[in-house]
């Protein structure tokens, strides 16, 4: 088998409830000599997050699919380890076009994604939904109470509440959400590195008895572990997690309890299954996630948490329930808490090309 075209699109996907708003998406469509068609989705919230840079995806995916026409898919290692070497950096790049080799791979084999990244566990943890204050509107605590409750009507058990304001304004939000949340919901709170140490240390003494995790609070590592060893709550880091050799620092310093692993940041589902299998082997707990997205990020994000041990497994997302653009037929239906990934071959989907328009690129 051997890759014959790549075709790349690009769309914006607008925001629920906020229409004015949306993001970039950028899609490849990777097509085989024997009928395969792989997809695969990079899409920054806004313009850019982090080092993930919209036009960045759009300018760089033909440089590096230029190097894959006549490649066998499934030799998706050593294309990793060549795509790095002729494109270093830049991981979110690689993201799309190395999630749709492992959607060929799932097709010509006949089995769903998860299968491949070490195969489908039953038991499932929740999604999770984010809830967060408006950027400019109430910030009281029953704002962010009704938020919640608004979710857990919807199905939601585990909700990630946006914090890193002001310590005078988030504690009274965090103490009112834990007075109305059940014993089998799980609260993360989500500080987006915007906490100065002292502030996050503020925070983490003020809430200490409450059954909340602590999510990457501070920018740096050295904030980071710093705040660590002085915080008596579990804690999650995110933005810190790019490579392997980030978990490694990260366990050895006894940074985190559990990490996010958010596909495109870290530059594919095959890095993101080596740096899952690591930490769990060091006894990190792990969230599959990604910065945001369409129906071909979320199918990725569902069989990387089927195919991961529940007992690491805190949550998981679906970025589907944020946007309002479908980019492609097949995804799931969400089931009170959670998603099935699919049993079909593959992603299990098929690009809505009416949608997603002609492509902005083609490489042959």
């Amino acid at each position: 088998m051997k890759i014959t075209r790549i075709s790349v699109y690009s769309a914006i996907l607008p925001f629920k409830g906020r229409p004015s708003r949306g993001s970039k998406t950028v899609i490849v469509k990777m097509e085989t000599d024997e009928g395969h068609v792989g997809l695969g989705e990079i899409c920054t919230i806004d313009e850019r997050y982090m080092r993930g840079f919209a036009d960045g995806a759009v300018a760089g995916i033909p440089l590096i699919a230029k190097h894959l026409i006549g490649e066998d898919p499934f030799h998706y290692e050593r294309l990793n380890r060549m795509w790095d070497a002729v494109f270093s950096h830049d991981l979110y790049v690689k993201s799309p076009l190395d999630m749709a080799l492992w959607d060929i791979m799932g097709q010509a084999t006949g089995r769903p994604v998860c299968d491949l990244l070490g195969g489908r566990y039953e038991g499932q943890a929740p999604l999770y939904r984010s809830v967060s204050f408006p950027p400019e509107g109430p910030t009281t605590p029953e704002f962010m109470v009704n938020l919640c409750l608004e979710k857990r009507a919807e199905g939601f058990r585990a909700f990630q509440q946006k914090v890193g304001r002001d310590p005078k304004i988030d504690i009274p939000a965090i103490e009112a959400v834990c007075d109305i949340l059940n014993p089998d919901e799980i609260l993360l709170l989500d500080g987006n590195t915007r906490y100065t140490l002292t502030e996050a240390i503020t925070v983490a003494n003020a809430i200490r008895d409450l059954p909340v995790i602590m999510e990457q609070p501070c920018l740096t590592w050295e904030e980071s572990i710093d705040f660590r060893r002085r915080c008596p709550l579990p804690v999650k880091l995110d933005e810190l997690i790019e490579t392997p050799q980030d978990i490694v620092r990260g366990y050895e310093a006894g940074a985190m309890d559990m990490i996010a692993i958010k596909v495109a940041r870290v530059g594919g589902l095959t890095k993101a299954r080596k740096m899952r299998d690591l930490a769990l082997d060091l006894g990190i707990s792990v969230v599959p996630d990604d910065a945001w997205g369409s129906e071909i990020v979320s199918s990725s994000l569902l069989h990387f948490a089927a195919s991961t041990d529940p007992r690491y497994l805190i949550c998981y997302t679906n970025l589907t329930d944020y946007v309002t653009l479908k980019t492609a037929d097949g995804f799931p239906q969400r089931d009170g808490p959670n998603i099935t990934a699919s049993d079909a071959p593959g992603l299990g989907l098929t690009l809505r090309e009416d949608v997603v328009g002609e492509p902005i690129h083609v490489i042959e």
